[in-house]
């Protein structure tokens, strides 16, 4: 109602303005200047061509009018009559208000024109950001729920929602606003023949790419040209596949990468476990072969076989958590430990790998006497900490010194494994 109000009143003091103007140019061509009927029309025309260049049309017309009117009043024989006496001067009067209307006309045309051009400049420049601000994310669901809030920001929507199928779920650029029940967006995304629907300022917009509907946008807010609102939502499912077809690709070059580690570990493995069978399978054909072997020997044997299966079943143990690791069957159970505790029990199980590789190595375990109990999973550390030992143990020259220590940092357990190997470049 206010802007109503406020438009109406531009519009009378704008025909007001018009009017003072006409009737002070034909005070002063009839009281002062006294100018021939040529210079009145002419001067007339350039009021009106200024008149139809700034305002609309309804203006240069009632303007041409009130002109025609004044010149026949004031400037054609017999003058302050409406009446014309001489044809000439009828046919002058037609030729000015024909000429006056035609101006209106064309400059008004060419100013619409101008204005259109201007609104396609500035919607093919709104397309273009709104794209680059599309094309710089890759995850789908940052695209989807931004979307909305971009679209809103630049193009000056009131609201924006769109809705995905995969995932069935609506965003919304004001998630207090729910401009369209998802279930409405539903329907039109599932629609046999997509197509724009526009009522009383609501655009949907069904997201088409190729043969599929991916989705479906609702628009209210500013006035744009229908065509925008079909490049919207182009532009929003090239968006959104686009990022489904990153997910997939990356997804795929995910699992690709699985495989190639599963193999390499598999690799792995199998030369691992191949070790120790290889050294049982000597010692017990030695044992098996040779009848008459002396105790000593026959002891130390014995000791490779026991060895030799308890790195077995060492190796057999790792590639059950790996196991495990993978299908995500790993169940925590947290509870306060001292990590003291679980240091001596990690050097316990890592003792054969130690006494076989440590030539007289110095183990050193730095902790503070006073450091609380930390809530962590008893099992899943133990196994941490044997790993991170027997990898410094193995890649650590023979005899150097092995420090482990642990320390309280910005409210957490900080667990060090130190040994001075070459290290990895």
């Amino acid at each position: 109602m206010q802007k109503n109000t406020a438009r109406l009143r531009r519009a009378l003091f704008r025909v007001g303005g018009f009017t003072l103007l006409a009737f002070a140019l034909t005070f002063l061509f009839r009281s002062l200047l006294h100018v021939n009927q040529t210079t009145v029309a002419l001067s007339f025309l350039v009021l009106i061509l200024i008149a139809a260049s700034r305002w609309r049309l309804a203006y240069s017309l009632y303007l041409s009018f009130l002109c025609a009117l004044l010149y026949n009043y004031f400037f054609l024989p017999p003058v302050g009559r409406l009446t014309v006496s001489d044809p000439q001067n009828l046919v002058a009067l037609a030729a000015f208000l024909s000429t006056s209307l035609l101006v209106s006309h064309l400059s008004s045309r060419a100013r619409n024109e101008a204005e259109l051009a201007e609104s396609r400049r500035r919607e093919v420049q709104q397309l273009y950001e709104f794209s680059q601000e599309l094309l710089l994310h890759d995850d789908l669901s940052i695209v989807a729920r931004i979307t909305p809030s971009i679209a809103a920001a630049i193009f000056a929507f009131r609201a924006v929602a769109l809705y995905v199928r995969e995932g069935d779920t609506a965003y919304y650029s004001d998630p207090g606003n729910e401009l369209v029940p998802l279930a409405d967006l539903r329907s039109a995304a599932e629609a046999p023949e997509p197509a724009v629907f526009s009522s009383g300022g609501l655009h949907i917009i069904p997201l088409v790419l190729g043969m599929r509907t991916l989705g479906a946008m609702a628009i209210r807010g500013s006035a744009h040209s229908s065509n925008i609102y079909e490049a919207i939502g182009s532009l929003v499912a090239i968006a959104l596949e686009r990022a489904a077809a990153l997910e997939r690709t990356s997804h795929a070059e995910a699992a690709r990468e699985s495989e190639r580690l599963h193999t390499a570990l598999l690799d792995s493995v199998t030369h691992d476990l191949r070790t120790p069978l290889t050294a049982i399978h000597a010692a017990a054909t030695t044992l098996l072969s040779q009848a008459e072997m002396s105790e000593g020997a026959r002891r130390e044997m014995y000791a490779v076989v026991n060895e030799e299966s308890a790195r077995l079943d060492h190796l057999i143990g790792q590639a059950v958590e790996m196991a495990q690791l993978n299908s995500s069957s790993i169940h925590v159970q947290v509870k306060p430990e001292r990590i003291r505790e679980m240091i001596a029990l990690a050097l316990e199980e890592a003792q054969p790998l130690l006494g076989e590789r440590s030539g007289e190595r110095p183990v050193e375990v730095q902790v503070p006497e006073d450091l609380p109990p930390v809530r962590l999973d008893r099992r899943l550390v133990r196994r941490v900490l044997r790993h991170l030992i027997e990898n410094a143990v193995k890649y650590s020259p023979a005899g150097s010194p092995l420090r482990i220590t642990a320390r309280i940092e910005n409210q957490r357990l900080l667990v060090s494994v130190e040994d001075f190997g070459p290290g990895i470049e």
